[in-house]
């Protein structure tokens, strides 16, 4: 049992009456310390870190409100960054609650609040809800910051990243991403490529290529963009008539040229496929944004017809808008489950008389 399995079986456990209930920290020594974001909420205050279970010392605690992450390469991705490489973090999990009041907060909140303060609409940002980053929902805000994170070039490729809520009443932890998973998952698709072909050509073929006919290196397709290489022009060459033969050879030809027409098209039958663990935003024929969205909702979408794949799409993690064609994903990628609920009692803290045992 890993880290954040231990905890959130130990957190269900302890809510479920089990009063043995806890966590040795010294056993998951090789995970800690645990990098983790929270809102700046004070109802926190007294549920961080025993909640989790691991003591302060292997506890970064980083906050800003409404734990919102903007970007792949935003200050707080920064932070997260500089935690694992120069405060040692092994894990990052990004922490929403219940009642959150950022989400509860509208635009019309917002300026009313500075101008209490004295500051004026006017010298505040364009665009608030971009700014301050308002949400709808506590789990999707912590699925987008999980998102932006594991996308981070900033962030090794080795650290799970988590998604978590914590009821502010009971302490109860429920697991929205499962950071193991997702690493289980992108690695099984970098092991996954076809072995490559051995090539028939003697040895002294190649030193006979020169090494600028190789390519450039900046000519190549940018990751993500599914390119697809223009077909050779087919030359039609009429049948020789025949004497005494009929036009069968003819029609066949023709069949067969249809038929390769048809091979070379993308077949508009098959079943697209969208990551189910990503989530999209739309941008529909009048400008308008819609979403986010799931994956499998977004293939939904497609397969209603509500979207076709000219539509312009943006996966969050991503600055880029791009055509739903570009962002087909062909390989099933295993679902995240999701803990079920389980009826919240009471808090639990580290195990400290084990702990003393160990030492």
């Amino acid at each position: 049992m890993r880290l954040l399995e231990a905890i959130v079986d130990a957190n269900h456990r302890a809510l479920s009456g089990d009063k043995s209930a806890g966590l040795r920290p010294t056993e998951y020594a090789g995970s800690l310390p645990l990098v983790a974001l929270t809102c700046i909420d004070p109802r926190l205050n007294p549920l961080m870190p025993g909640v989790l279970g691991i003591p302060e010392e292997q506890f970064i605690w980083l906050r800003n409100a409404g734990n919102i992450i903007f970007d792949s390469k935003s200050s707080m991705t920064r932070t997260l960054a500089l935690a694992c490489a120069i405060k040692g973090g092994r894990e990052i999990a990004i922490i929403g609650h219940t009642d959150c009041k950022v989400r509860q907060t509208s635009v019309l909140q917002i300026t009313d609040r500075f101008k209490a303060l004295g500051i004026e609409r006017s010298s505040l940002p364009e665009n608030l809800t971009e700014f301050f980053g308002l949400f709808a929902s506590e789990r999707q805000n912590v699925m987008r910051g999980v998102e932006f994170v594991r996308n981070s070039t900033l962030i090794g490729p080795k650290v799970p990243v988590h998604g978590l809520l914590v009821d502010t009443e009971s302490g109860k932890l429920e697991w929205v991403v499962n950071g193991y998973q997702a690493l289980e998952a992108s690695g099984a698709r970098a092991f996954s490529q076809p072995a490559p072909v051995e090539m028939a050509e003697p040895i002294g073929t190649f030193a006979q290529i020169p090494m600028g006919d190789i390519g450039d290196h900046a000519a190549q397709p940018e990751i993500g963009y599914v390119t697809t290489p223009p077909a050779a022009p087919r030359a039609t060459i009429p049948p020789i008539p025949v004497p005494g033969m009929d036009a069968a050879p003819a029609i066949h030809s023709q069949r067969e040229e249809q038929q390769q027409q048809q091979d070379a098209e993308p077949s508009k039958k098959a079943k697209l496929r969208f990551d189910p663990a990503a989530h999209y935003k739309i941008m529909d024929a009048a400008r308008k944004v819609l979403g986010p969205i799931s994956g499998q909702d977004l293939e939904r979408w497609v397969t209603e017809g509500r979207v076709d794949l000219n539509t312009l799409a943006q996966k969050l993690g991503y600055k880029e808008w791009r055509p739903l064609a570009t962002l087909i994903d062909k390989e099933e990628l295993p679902s995240i489950p999701i803990p079920p609920p389980i009826a919240a009692a009471l808090r639990f803290g580290i195990d400290k008389k084990k702990n003393r045992k160990d030492r």
